[in-house]
């Protein structure tokens, strides 16, 4: 910095005051060339030949390095950040982006105005022709000092003012217009006193002034936290990103609709044809309006106002409703497309346009840009990965609790709307289509189920309530997670699920009636659809129902369960997910329906269910799960799931069937396996006999028959049991049928066929018994 010398007068920038402003008021106060003073402060190299054109000059307003800032402050007598104040870089991130790499401001991204600036007349009045920096921002087009709509170009050239730094050679007056004279030779000037120059007053109060206003308090505040961003504040250079969207729909599609949104004055100054003559150096009119800044402040102001208009709703539905009525047609069509990105916007632009569009959008389409949401989203690059996520962790047939909480309680069956739910789970958000949902949860129903499910639910007024239902629910398994893995559970082979000699021993271990081969099927299909969260008819072949009548039989099933039944079940089902290789993992889990609690979804809470009522309709007045549910008022799904979680216990008064159950209980802990075969099959002992000996009746000696699997020979070996000589002693010795019956265990029937058969000593056919015992035969006279 050898070459930088202290300014022989120094003066202080104004308020806001562009960098070049500021040299070009010290050269002017020194009577020096802008040259010599920039050369003084080290900003240009000394010699004979400097810099003088535009490009040079244009990189210092927009971005001074370390070193020149540094020198610039010394020289006048400032601070680093002062002199810094006075680039555009002093907006960078927030009104325009600034390269900082070339040192220039982004034109085509969020309005960047890389060259010329508007200004106020009476601004430059009463300040000396002082130039403002803010002047040059694209989102500048209205003096809130004066209320007047900012110049646009010289009235005399009709050029844009400072569309580049003027040159160094020649002094500058402060105030006037530096561009070209007529014929473009320098070092003529145009020399215009732009504080002469007409603008146009404001209405103080008007919507022109208010955007303005808004515009600056976004700026100096750093965030946009109003109308639509009141919950999620955003950075201004998104709000900006977002006017810029807005402002390019507007202006491309309903530039006639926006008349009521600037006074007529502004609107016949956005009319006017822009000039024929053009010049070496104007800025190039932009094909596509909006997406550069306007050139005009008339039309800057126009969209802007007509822009905020829309993002000063209270919410996205609301500005959505006011954009949509915007652009639509006469026959209510929009000509936008869901599918459309755009640039540097915010994810509340992105909600306002879903929201424009949902009613125009299929129903499933409307699940996936969550247009159920107070704010709704385009599904993002990962959409594919979250929803595969988010189907690990869904079962295929919804948590029974949630199925309950979502599902209306009448017009839907809950073989198709429980799936039907899970599927759309994967929808909020993630995969395209209802066929992929459906793949990648392995529902067994068609890809038309998913439309005209939806079609019903918007029938019955229930649909949006269960988008948000379902949202909610995304968002907790996205967050939190679950900690069952449904894929995981799906491929495991449930073949051997819950074998006869299990459910046999189980239910003959807390004296429950196992029942023949229908009732076991049944259990077998519950505990399936509990554990692998795939609906029954999706089990193995031996125990799926395969027909409507064991489907709703199946529905019925939950009637004949009690809590020591579930339990025993649950114990099961534990060590068969041990045996596959799942140890950590519960046996089943549900999401906390408290995160929908707000909302007033179609079904009912399992928990306000009143248990024992419904326990005392199951078993006291023995009604069936639909009566039960009618009584009640609810679903008949929300029985069903209430007593699968908490069965009915046995009545107090027992009935037949449950005293045949304490029956057998005593005789199978009198006669275990190994005594009952000694009786029954190496003694040959009869049914009643094994029952007066163990103290119970035969029908109990029967059900042990079939428990222990138990069969012997047929009816003409079974004399070969008995000891023929001992049978003729004990009939020589006058023993009668009858107590050898009772003594032998055989029936009186055997005693005597063996009798017959063997010629036996004893009473044959015809004789009679005296009374003193003697055998007495009957002979003909």
């Amino acid at each position: 910095m050898t070459h930088v010398r202290t300014l022989p007068i120094r003066l202080s920038p104004h308020p806001g005051e562009a960098l070049d402003s500021w040299w070009e008021a010290i050269a002017h106060r020194l009577g020096a060339t802008t040259g010599d003073v920039l050369t003084s402060m080290g900003l240009l190299p000394r010699g004979p030949s400097r810099p003088v054109d535009s490009g040079a000059l244009g990189r210092l307003v927009t971005l001074l390095d370390t070193d020149q800032a540094a020198a610039a402050a010394w020289s006048a007598g400032l601070t680093h950040s002062q002199v810094q104040a006075m680039t555009l870089s002093r907006y960078d991130g927030r009104a325009h982006v600034v390269d900082a790499r070339r040192r220039r401001v982004e034109a085509r991204h969020v309005w960047g105005r890389a060259r010329g600036s508007r200004y106020c007349p009476a601004c430059l009045a009463e300040n000396g022709g002082r130039w403002l920096l803010s002047w040059r921002l694209g989102w500048s087009f209205a003096c809130l000092d004066h209320h007047l709509l900012l110049v646009d170009a010289c009235p005399r050239c009709s050029r844009t003012p400072r569309h580049f730094p003027a040159t160094t050679r020649h002094p500058l007056a402060p105030g006037r217009c530096h561009s070209p004279s007529e014929n473009d030779v320098l070092p003529t000037r145009c020399g215009q006193p732009l504080e002469e120059v007409p603008a146009l007053t404001l209405a103080p109060q008007g919507s022109t002034i208010t955007a303005q206003k808004l515009i600056e308090k976004a700026i100096s505040c750093g965030q946009a936290d109003f109308g639509v961003y009141q919950e999620t504040p955003q950075p201004t250079l998104a709000l900006f990103g977002d006017l810029r969207a807005l402002v390019c729909i507007l202006l491309r599609r309903v530039p006639q609709r926006l008349a009521c949104f600037a006074s007529p004055e502004v609107l016949a100054l956005h009319q006017q044809p822009l000039s024929a003559k053009r010049w070496s150096f104007d800025p190039v009119e932009e094909t596509r309006p909006g997406r550069l800044a306007p050139r005009r402040a008339a039309t800057a102001a126009l969209a802007v106002s007509a822009a905020l208009h829309i993002l000063e709703q209270g919410d996205a539905h609301e500005a959505g409703a006011v954009l949509r009525g915007l652009i639509s047609d006469a026959d209510g069509s929009i000509p936008l497309k869901i599918g459309l990105r755009w640039a540097h916007t915010s994810p509340v632009f992105d909600a306002v346009h879903i929201a424009a569009l949902a009613p125009r959008i299929g129903h499933l389409d409307q699940l996936r840009y969550r247009t159920a949401d107070r704010l709704p989203r385009k599904p993002g690059p990962s959409a594919a990965t979250r929803a595969a996520e988010r189907a690990r962790r869904t079962p295929t047939q919804l948590w029974p609790a949630w199925s309950a909480r979502l599902s209306p309680q009448t017009g839907v069956f809950s073989r198709t709307i429980r799936p039907t739910l899970s599927c759309y789970l994967l929808l909020i958000g993630g995969v395209r289509d209802f066929s992929n949902a459906a793949r990648l949860l392995q529902a067994p129903i068609d890809a038309r189920v998913g439309p005209h499910m939806s079609f019903r639910l918007v029938r019955q007024g229930h649909f949006q309530v269960i988008s948000l239902g379902l949202s909610a629910l995304a968002d907790y398994l996205d967050r939190e997670g679950s900690p069952i893995d449904y894929d995981r559970r799906r491929a495991v082979d449930y073949r051997d699920l819950l074998p006869l000699d299990t459910w046999t021993e189980l239910c003959r271990d807390i004296g429950f009636e196992a029942g023949g081969a229908r009732r076991h099927q049944f259990a077998r299909a519950l505990l399936f659809e509990r554990l692998s969260g795939l609906p029954a008819t999706l089990a193995p072949t031996a125990y799926a129902p395969g027909t409507q009548e064991l489907r709703t039989m199946l529905r019925t099933f939950e009637t004949d369960l009690t809590p020591a039944l579930m339990s025993q079940l649950e114990g099961h089902a534990a060590e068969f997910l041990t045996l596959h290789g799942i140890h950590d993992e519960p046996l089943s889990w549900q999401p906390p329906t408290d995160i929908v609690r707000d909302l007033e979804v179609p079904g009912c809470d399992l928990r306000d269910i009143d248990l024992g009522m419904l326990h005392r309709l199951i078993r006291d007045e023995c009604m069936t799960t639909a009566q039960a549910a009618r009584r009640l008022g609810i679903s008949h799904d929300a029985v069903r799931f209430v007593l699968q979680a908490q069965p009915a216990p046995p009545a107090a008064a027992k009935s037949a069937k449950w005293e045949r159950g304490a029956t057998v209980r005593r005789a199978r802990a009198t006669l275990p396996r190994d005594k009952f075969a000694r009786f029954y099959l190496d003694e040959y002992r009869s049914l009643k006999w094994i029952a007066e000996h163990a103290g119970v009746n035969e029908e109990a000696i029967k059900v042990l028959v079939r428990e222990y699997g138990m069969k012997r020979d047929g009816k003409a070996t079974r004399w070969r049991q008995i000891d023929l000589d001992w049978l003729r002693d004990q009939r020589a010795a006058g023993r009668t049928c009858r107590d050898l019956a009772k003594e032998t265990g055989f029936s009186l029937g055997m005693i005597s066929y063996l009798g017959r058969r063997h010629d036996l000593p004893g009473r044959r056919p015809g004789q009679s018994r005296s009374p003193s015992g003697i055998d007495i035969v009957d002979t003909p006279s």
